[in-house]
């Protein structure tokens, strides 16, 4: 192998490309294509299976990555193209999606395009791109011994997603598109720099696809979970002139702040809970805008504790909400996911909001879990109780469709929480900001016993719940699904994408009679990819589900596989099938010790015994795979059928919406029992 240190810097530089540009096409395809922030894991899954096939392909022809800021430009032209397009799918019966509701996109659209093409277009657009960067980084993983190239993989894909979070930390100009885009350039420029032709030919695409860029996102700021969009609020006599304004999501309608000194309709609806009690000390999640700060401040609370995971809302907000509630000394503001300040609050409130969390975005890239999931399980909502005062109560407001099953789903969720006495409920045809508020907790107790208290605008649930197996919990937390099913339209799009996977996956195979091998690195990729998910789910379920969480675990998961590489080329593991055992059993403490379980703990078991459990069958799992990929002759080969693995594995998390989060876990099993069962069979033939 004839490898110099240029060819080193080049593979650290080309693998950093690739984690970058994938976390870059993962924020920034959502706001270019309707809909698809619902599927971002589709992103990621075509990221991999372009990676995976450029490099199987790689021994086919010569390196073609200088054709990659061409192709970039093709298909970053062809994705803003789809910004013209209605994405267009029959009403699910069985799960709510926002962007299927018409009439709240922020722009008209000039065209119609069904969610099956979309998903399969997005898919192939963005594995051709990959395509060009895993061809190259196979030749280069070729120069080098399995182990120092794998290495020096992982150690460019690390600096990719540091670098990455950190602008996201800084924010403003420096977590942007234009950004993202110009530092991905100058790293393909570099690698493309000893060919001075195609280098200029290259400065040329990139800065056409910087102008692209730019001149389509100049009225949007980037937070680290969307788009945002702001335009002055308006009703059916036209705009208005008071200072209100609406916060559109991905061109999707989100929240509205309101200047409630004018809008006596919507002062009212947000008063309701203030009626029937007068607290003192409130919590509200999800406080957005503000529009729930404000109507707290009008009704004279002494301290309101609010809490927002979006930063760059919350900024919005304190700047340009027309009454100005944040700027209020009684205000503490908190930038967190709402589960994750619960569990770290030990303080107790007279009223907690839940306001209106409904997220226009999934929990991370490797997930089909939306962001405000965990909000709304019964342990969440056991939590909230614990933090209420003996005569507090709870408010859950939303915006669904009148008497939905989505709105007796949560009816039924709180009701089996909040049962003495049952909450109470209102509802209303005026779907605009909110139309549905359950009030729970044991404070309606008195407040119902009170004659002179008007509750003439609610209802009350009638009985108890009976059937509890679709409420959401943790381990099933898909609160926008009426039960425990896999929608049709997430079926034909997993059964054309992974059939087009397979399909090009098996043609670039170079050898298909010893499949051994091949079998035993897909296995390994595929539980690899389940116990990532896995993994950030928990996590972000224990520490939160902010995005900087999700960061700190995808980069502590690849400083472990680096860690793993490192001490498999400096010892000698002779009992491979040790360490076999130790992974199993690591997985099924995990399958039988909920993530819940350490929620309320106290000391280091609370902070530290569920991030080491859920460490263990990663890490055993990345000696594993170190362990067989140092005598591998044929890294680029057997790198890209690693990949190819993943892809399987991350259309297998779909079915979590069937049986759960937990049982993950035991299908990660089963593909380890496979890698074993491969291992056994090469031991056996090497003894003959």
């Amino acid at each position: 192998m004839n490898s110099t240190k240029s060819d080193a810097i080049n593979l650290v530089l080309i693998s950093f490309l690739a984690l970058f540009l994938e976390l870059t096409l993962i924020r920034w395809l959502p706001a270019q294509v309707m809909s698809l922030t619902y599927f971002s894991n589709i992103v990621l899954i075509s990221s991999i299976f372009g990676l995976g096939l450029g490099a199987l392909s790689a021994s086919r022809g010569r390196d073609t990555f200088k054709w990659f800021p061409a192709v970039l430009l093709i298909v970053v032209s062809l994705f803003i193209g789809l910004k013209a397009f209605e994405v267009i799918m029959p009403d699910p019966k069985n799960e709510l999606i926002w962007s299927y509701l018409t009439g709240n996109s922020l722009h008209a659209f000039k065209f119609r395009i069904g969610i099956l093409l979309t998903l399969a277009l997005t898919y192939v657009f963005n594995a051709v791109l990959f395509v060009l960067i895993g061809r190259h980084l196979a030749t280069l993983l070729n120069k080098f011994q399995s182990l120092k190239a794998y290495s020096l993989d992982l150690a460019g894909s690390i600096l990719g997603i540091a670098v990455f979070g950190l602008l996201s930390l800084v924010g403003d100009k420096f977590s942007s598109p234009l950004l993202w885009f110009g530092l991905a350039g100058l790293i393909t420029l570099w690698l493309l720099k000893r060919e001075r032709l195609v280098t200029v030919i290259g400065a040329v695409c990139l800065v056409v696809i910087l102008g692209l860029v730019h001149f389509t996102s100049q009225e949007e700021v980037w937070s680290p979970y969307y788009s945002l969009q702001t335009t002055q609020a308006t009703n059916d006599s036209g705009p208005l002139n008071d200072g209100s304004l609406e916060l559109y999501v991905n061109r999707f309608f989100h929240q509205q702040a309101v200047n409630l000194d004018n809008d006596l309709a919507i002062k009212n609806k947000y008063g309701l809970p203030y009626q029937i009690k007068k607290p003192a000390k409130v919590l509200i999640l999800g406080s957005g805008l503000g529009n729930d700060v404000a109507i707290a401040n009008l009704h004279g609370v002494k301290q309101i504790d609010a809490v927002e995971i979006d930063p760059t809302i919350l900024k919005l907000g304190q700047k340009l909400h027309p009454n100005k509630p944040y700027n209020n000394p009684n205000v503490r503001v908190y930038v967190d996911d709402a589960r994750s300040f619960l569990k770290k609050n030990h303080e107790q409130y007279d009223m907690i909001v839940l306001a209106t969390l409904d997220s226009h975005a999934l929990l991370s890239g490797l997930s089909t879990i939306r962001l405000d999931s965990f909000v709304y399980t019964q342990e969440s909502l056991r939590d909230i109780k614990s933090h209420l005062k003996p005569d507090g109560l709870a408010v859950l407001m939303f915006s669904m469709k009148t008497n939905s099953w989505l709105s007796v789903k949560m009816i039924n969720s709180v009701s089996a929480v909040f049962n003495d006495p049952l909450p109470l409920v209102f509802l209303s045809n005026k779907t605009f900001l909110f139309n549905f508020m359950v009030v729970a907790g044991p404070g309606l107790n008195n407040i119902l016993a009170d004659k002179s208290i008007d509750t003439s605008q609610f209802l009350q649930v009638a009985e108890p719940v009976k059937d509890t197996k679709n409420l959401t919990t943790d381990n099933w937390p898909y609160l926008y699904l009426l039960d425990h099913a896999l929608p049709w339209h997430y079926i034909k799009a997993i059964l054309l994408l992974l059939a087009l996977s397979l399909a090009a996956i098996w043609y670039l195979v170079p050898d298909k009679k010893r499949s051994w091998q091949g079998l035993n690195f897909f296995s390994l990729g595929a539980a690899f990819l389940l116990l990532e998910t896995k993994s950030i789910t928990t996590l972000s379920l224990l520490f939160g589900s902010t995005w900087l969480v999700h960061i700190f675990v995808f980069g502590s998961i690849l400083l472990m596989a680096l860690l793993a590489n490192w001490l498999v080329a400096k010892t000698n593991i002779k009992r491979l099938w040790l360490v076999y055992l130790l992974l199993g059993l690591s997985l099924l403490l995990n399958y039988y010790t909920p993530a819940g379980y350490w929620l309320g703990k106290t000391g280091w078991l609370e902070a530290v015994a569920p991030a080491l459990l859920t460490a263990l069958p990663l890490f055993f799992s990345s000696l594993i795979f170190s362990w067989h990929f140092r005598s591998v002759a044929n890294t680029a080969t057997i790198f890209g059928l690693n990949l190819a693995g993943m892809v399987l594995g991350g259309f297998l998390e779909y079915s979590s919406m069937i049986i759960g989060l937990n049982k993950l876990y035991l299908i990660a099993f089963i593909f380890y029992l496979l890698s074993f069962l491969s291992y056994i069979r090469k031991s056996n033939q090497k003894i003959d």
